[in-house]
């Protein structure tokens, strides 16, 4: 019987897609930043189209601006689907760089121009249509469905999905993220079963200060750091030990990521190691007080992310073993964040159904890929120990850089995939 419920799904879809393209424009409209990750505005707005289509939106706030906007439609299966999706965005950047103003949802030629278009204003409104047809379709054999829309997954979630989910208001058998990016959801889908952890690491280096006519008198701490960097950077050698179930997923991330066609010999390398190795990107810097004073304070920040399945302590116990045995007195290594990634199989129930529902809509079997980045699935996972993957509109290269745009195709692709998969899973 859902069967036939599935094709409706499909054809109310198809009807609206322009309402589908203008919702994603005006979404983008609002600069909803992080920080400060004041989404009251959208928040209002998103609830305001839903009044109009008949369902009722509440929101939930810890934080006064900082606004999470929550629908259910509700189903006659036993079983809740979760979408999780974020409203925030980062900074336009220069706007120079950018085609459009940044925060002019502009369509031109099947593309919707703007910060988080992509990231990912583009899945919430894909989103919001689905909610939409699934309010309209009486199935019994639909699965309920709890749209969560939040405030700052940009920032690390804390008055989004972590508290919501710790606070008992997030709950359900599985969840989808539509926090996913691809290069083309459509004709090339995949979807996410997992994504690595996190480990951001402030290395500190400390000495005295003399005048920098007469260095013999002090002890460069700049001097220190840059000598300790490598000792850290070392770490990207380090061999993780995976869990066997791991290698045919990882195999598949790799060819995604090597496919791209625009990669040097050198970045291919890169991408052959970035699942069997820890990455280890230095990304901040600081140190002295004045150019003729020789610096008694130095500090490096490292984001160093980590497959699914490795062991965490084991990667500390490295670091600190690199830290302090590397001979140079007055460094120090703090682990500011640390964070373990996850991953699904690729024959669970959630997954064989997800599989279908892409199927159904592109005509192209997907491939699993582990996400290189962080999503909220992680604290979802972490509280709920739910299946968790993700399926969404945005293309990957596109997330957070200027002239960011999301395709009609894409939007399309992700709404109907969103409408009927509580048709399929049981």
């Amino acid at each position: 019987m859902a069967e036939s419920f599935l094709y409706k799904a499909l054809d109310m879809i198809e009807d609206l897609k322009p309402d589908l393209i203008s919702l994603t424009s005006n979404l983008i409209k609002f600069q909803t930043i992080s920080p400060p990750s004041d989404t009251l505005n959208c928040a209002e707005y998103i609830r305001s189209y839903l009044k109009g289509n008949g369902l009722k939106a509440d929101l939930y706030a810890r934080e006064e601006r900082k606004v999470n906007v929550h629908i259910r439609v509700p189903g006659g299966s036993n079983k809740t689907i979760i979408w999780l999706g974020h409203l925030d965005v980062v900074p336009a950047g220069m706007l120079e760089k950018w085609i459009y103003n940044p925060f002019s949802g502009a369509i031109e030629n099947g593309k919707i121009y703007g910060r988080g278009s992509s990231d990912m204003k583009g899945s919430c409104a894909a989103a919001l249509v689905a909610a939409k047809v699934l309010n309209e379709i009486e199935c019994r054999e639909k699965a309920t469905v709890d749209f969560w829309f939040t405030c700052d997954e940009e920032v690390g979630s804390p008055d989004g999905t972590r508290w919501l989910v710790e606070s008992g208001l997030i709950y359900g058998d599985a969840c989808l993220i539509g926090d996913s990016l691809s290069r083309n959801p459509y004709r090339e889908p995949f979807i996410d079963v997992g994504c690595k952890g996190y480990l951001r690491l402030r290395l500190k280096a400390f000495g005295k200060t003399a005048h920098g006519s007469m260095p013999f008198y002090g002890d460069n701490a700049i001097d220190k750091l840059v000598a300790a960097i490598s000792h850290v950077r070392g770490i990207k050698d380090y061999s993780l030990v995976l869990p066997g179930d791991l290698s045919e997923i990882i195999g598949s991330s790799i060819e995604y990521l090597l496919s791209s066609g625009d990669l040097r010999d050198d970045q291919k390398d890169a991408v052959k190691r970035a699942y069997n190795y820890p990455t280890v990107s230095l990304t901040m810097i600081g140190g002295g007080v004045k150019v003729n004073v020789i610096p008694d304070y130095a500090e490096a920040s490292f984001d160093i992310r980590v497959t699914p399945g490795a062991s965490m302590e084991k990667l500390v116990d490295r670091i600190k073993m690199a830290v302090n045995g590397c001979g140079i007195k007055g460094v120090e290594a703090e682990i500011t964040s640390l964070e373990g990634g996850y991953y699904e199989t690729w024959d669970s129930d959630f997954a064989i159904s997800l599989r279908r529902a892409v199927k159904t809509v592109t005509g192209v079997q997907p491939k699993p890929k582990i996400l290189l980045g962080a999503t909220d699935a992680i604290p979802i996972k972490k509280v709920l120990k739910i299946p968790c993957l993700g399926f969404g509109a945005g293309i990957e290269e596109l997330a957070h850089a200027p002239n960011e745009y999301v395709t009609v195709e894409g939007l399309m692709a992700a709404a109907k995939v969103y409408a009927i998969l509580p048709l399929i899973f049981r």
